[in-house]
């Protein structure tokens, strides 16, 4: 078979597969409305301001010039396009444009407000300015990148602190924190997505397009793909799959013309739930193309993701590259390649965490046996999405604040036995219950079980004897929390004699009887 003629049959396949994903009817994203009057605030200082001169219209200037004491630490920017609020000491200013001047810029996040703009000196660079804001004049759409499930969200719980990935990686600042739950402003969210690859629960999810419109576009793309191929060729040839952002998805198809592309409006959206289940449906490599660079929160928080995947990949004797970040045109070329005996044909799932998994045991069972079996235990990295709780048994009293607070329900009580056990692919490595803990005896560990079974299975973390309750023998407690309370407790003047002593071993009924018969008790 020529080269020739298998270039012929991999454009022919992948016309079919691009085809077949344009009858897909994917659901619509909401849309965000920018209205700007051209309302414009400059800041810095005289000489600069002086130097840009007037604007035309219809802008409107409001200057806030570095003179009279004021400095750049006494301004705050809220807002974004078309709703700025400009606080300058007690002074607050309303704006439809903000335009800085100062010699370092006020906001210091990665990617600004729409409408906030940085401009040099120079007097080119001054002209620049004033003809984008000019076309920052109107009403304007974006797309609601978003969707915010609060109820899903690990961020905290009664007041302890969890999971703050999405607030650590979004370039935008666009994540703040309301203790128990955060508040996402979609006018300055610009669609990083990061949020969503890091998220553990898919509390946040990425709309444009919705997880399981991703999904299913990538399910028909590589089977619509591997169905004609084969078809054509009689034999099966697996393709690579390549994630890039529009304005490089031309450069993309020269570099790589047999390769199946997928633009996306931004790379960091694609988590690991999309790279497994694109490698078990069929596709031998999954490329992230970002060549033009992203912003630093983001693209940590996505090598994080891409280590914790690697790992697993090695862990199964795939290679761990197979799934890769590329800066280089180069490595599109020189990355290497899955091979699996079988192809998967699962739906596309809308929850992260099932996606991934499901994805996870295809490839796992693909595997050879005896890799798979000597790694049933993945070591990941620090910060990883899943992973382990543990308890240290001589602490524990068994009291069960961490099973309340646990917001996956990973951890879980043992009813009528007093008892802490752990579904480990429940556990969203969101540290709520070690901050919930009074005793300071659970800890968290990242890692991941190969094995489906031991995963969904409840695992015994403690486990203790039910204390009953001296008079009327019902349990009630644990014997280890009855002596850290009788060891807390000594010494107290509430319990000095015996009987007041006894009394902390009895039900809370058993424990108001005895007060109300006891001649020396204050009721």
């Amino acid at each position: 078979m020529t080269d020739l003629f298998v270039s012929e049959s991999k454009t022919q396949a992948k016309e079919a597969a691009y085809a077949a994903v344009q009858q897909l009817k994917p659901k619509s994203t909401p849309l965000i409305e920018y209205k700007s009057r051209g309302k414009v605030v400059v800041i810095g200082d005289s000489k600069v301001i002086e130097a840009l001169g007037e604007l035309p219209e219809p802008l409107t200037l409001e200057k806030v010039v570095f003179e009279g004491g004021v400095s750049s630490s006494d301004i705050t920017i809220e807002g974004a396009l078309g709703q700025f609020l400009v606080n300058v000491s007690t002074q607050q200013i309303k704006a439809d444009l903000v335009l800085d001047l100062s010699s370092k810029p006020i906001l210091k996040m990665a990617l600004k407000p729409p409408g906030y703009i940085v401009s040099g000196h120079e007097k080119n660079e001054l002209e620049e300015a004033k003809e984008e804001l000019h076309e920052l004049t109107g009403t304007f759409d974006k797309p609601k990148y978003f969707d915010y499930n609060e109820s899903l969200c690990a961020h905290g719980v009664s007041g302890k602190p969890g999971c703050t990935r999405c607030l650590d990686a979004c370039p935008a600042e666009a994540i703040t924190s309301l203790v128990n739950k955060i508040a996402v402003d979609p006018f300055r969210c610009q669609g990083g997505g990061i949020c969503a690859t890091v998220c553990p629960s898919g509390a946040i999810t990425y709309s444009y397009p919705k997880p399981r419109d991703l999904l299913t576009h990538v399910r028909t793309l590589v089977l619509t793909y591997l169905k004609e191929i084969t078809e054509i060729d009689g034999k099966t040839t697996a393709p690579d799959l390549v994630f890039v952002t529009e304005d490089q998805q031309d450069r993309v198809v020269q570099i790589m013309p047999a390769a199946l592309v997928i633009a996306v409006e931004e790379v960091a959206s694609v988590g690991p739930e999309v790279w497994l289940s694109a490698l078990a449906w069929g596709a031998r490599s999954v490329r992230l193309f970002n060549l033009d660079g992203m912003p630093d929160s983001a693209e940590n928080a996505l090598d994080l993701h891409l280590q914790m995947t690697q790992k697993t990949l090695a862990g199964m004797g795939y290679p761990d590259n197979c799934i890769s970040l590329v800066a280089d045109q180069g490595e599109l070329i020189t990355s290497s390649s899955l091979t699996q005996k079988k192809t998967a044909s699962h739906a596309p799932l809308g929850d992260k965490r099932q996606a991934f998994y499901m994805a996870l045991d295809h490839l796992s069972a693909q595997a050879d046996e005896a890799t798979v079996e000597a790694n049933q235990e993945i070591a990941l990295p620090q910060g990883a999405i899943f992973g382990e709780a543990i308890i240290d048994k001589s602490k524990c009293t068994l009291c069960m604040s961490c099973v309340g607070a646990c917001p996956g329900n990973a951890l879980q009580d043992g009813r009528e036995l007093p008892q802490v056990s752990l579904v480990e692919d429940k556990c969203l490595q969101c540290g709520i219950c070690v901050s919930t803990c009074p005793e300071d005896a659970i800890s968290i560990a990242p890692r991941l079980l190969l094995d489906r079974r031991l995963r969904s299975k409840p695992r015994v973390l403690h486990q203790d004897e039910p204390f009953c309750c001296i008079k009327c023998a019902k349990p009630f407690a644990t014997n280890a929390g009855i002596e850290t309370i009788l060891k807390k407790l000594s010494g107290h003047y509430m319990f000095t004699d015996e009987r007041s002593r006894d009394r902390l071993k009895m039900c809370d009924d058993c424990r108001v009887v005895d007060m109300v018969e006891d001649p020396n008790s204050d009721l």
